[in-house]
């Protein structure tokens, strides 16, 4: 009799929704599958900012990760992951249980850097994980002003957003000189005019040096007093992996090879922004990119576990269709250079994001209560 195979997914990340997908169309024969996550809903990062403008409801934006697993014939483990001993296969859960495992998959994103500045765990709002991030945020006391730290595509819209719904003085800040950071030219201008006309303030090449309970004190000596500060920096890598005994980049990521696989444990997998890439392709923490990587997992998972197929390369796309919510029913759009503002481009980017939505949801209505 043949052993059964166990597959952990840990993470509920984009590149792990097509997996279970797979699972629920045609399911992998002799294998187990274990969805691990931190609690049994997963919010979609492209809507998050559209519902804190008020433009969707909470539905509209979450995944049932209960039905999603039902559907696949997974079995869910809420409690979340506390550590991996990469060498033993074994994941410990947050309820201190035990799960060896015949390939594991990790798709649990990143964290806000706070790069050690004190008082950030104390007086701000990480943007990461979403689901704790959204829930003190629509708790948050709205009053004094909102400063969101970290001029990236994230912070901008938390910016834009946020003001949209509560009308608040807003601030940016960014310790680099543009946003959102990376941006072209172009998109750039376009951010910076609309900021300007929404009446954000933009505090460019400055750094938070301590946060107290309502004040920022900044490098340049300056004090910025604040209601409520969210922030949204540069990503950094989760302690678990770190401490797994598996192969991490220079930042603390878990090395991957392009088929997405540990060079240093077959069998363990990364995708998404926990993912760290070995091979020298250039793949920014963007949730496109994992989008992208979904299939390819889905296919090196299947040719490990049922023999069926041969591992395929994972390569980035030379560029994307960046679109920002401006939470007002327009967005900044920006591509090759070029960039756009206005309705049109809300509504394309809502196009995108509920399509992305339904295609999952849908198939945790139509099986998961099947």
């Amino acid at each position: 009799m043949t052993a059964v195979k166990r597959l952990l997914l840990v993470g509920p990340g984009h590149a792990h929704l097509f997996v279970l997908e797979a699972l629920a169309q045609a399911p992998w024969p002799g294998v187990e599958t274990v969805l691990v996550t931190r609690g049994r809903t997963q919010l979609y990062s492209g809507r998050v900012p559209g519902y804190l403008a008020g433009q969707y409801a909470l539905e509209a934006v979450s995944f049932d990760l209960e039905a999603l697993a039902r559907a696949a014939g997974a079995r869910l483990e809420p409690s979340g992951a506390s550590s991996l001993e990469a060498e033993r296969r074994e994941l410990r859960l947050g309820d201190g249980r035990t799960l060896t495992y015949d390939a594991a998959s990790f798709d649990i994103g990143s964290l806000p850097a706070d790069d050690g500045v004190p008082g950030v765990r104390e007086h701000a709002v990480p943007l990461k994980p979403l689901e704790q991030a959204l829930s003190r945020l629509t708790s948050a006391r709205e009053t004094g002003p909102l400063l969101v730290v970290g001029g990236g595509a994230a912070g901008v819209e938390l910016a834009l957003c946020l003001q949209a719904r509560t009308g608040r003085p807003t601030v940016l800040l960014e310790n680099g000189s543009q946003v959102p950071r990376g941006a072209s030219r172009a998109a750039a201008r376009r951010v910076r005019g609309l900021l300007e006309r929404r009446g954000i303030h933009l505090h460019l090449e400055s750094r938070v040096t301590r946060l107290e309970a309502d004040v920022a004190h900044l490098d340049s000596g300056e004090r910025l007093h604040f209601g409520t500060c969210v922030w949204a920096t540069g990503p950094r890598a989760p302690e678990l992996l770190a401490a797994s005994g598996a192969a991490v980049d220079a930042q603390g990521y878990l090395a991957v090879r392009d088929t997405l696989e540990s060079p240093s444990h077959p069998g363990l997998f990364a995708s998404g922004d926990c993912a760290g890439f070995i091979s020298g392709q250039h793949v920014p923490k963007a949730g496109v990119y994992a989008v992208r990587q979904g299939p390819v997992l889905r296919d090196n998972l299947r040719a490990l576990l049922t023999g069926s197929g041969t591992p395929r390369p994972y390569r980035a796309q030379s560029g994307f269709l960046s679109l920002l919510n401006a939470g007002d029913g327009t967005a900044v759009g920006a591509w090759k250079g070029l960039a756009f503002h206005g309705r049109a481009m809300w509504r394309l980017k809502d196009l995108i994001d509920r399509r992305f939505m339904e295609r999952f949801q849908r198939l945790a209505e139509q099986r998961g209560n099947g």
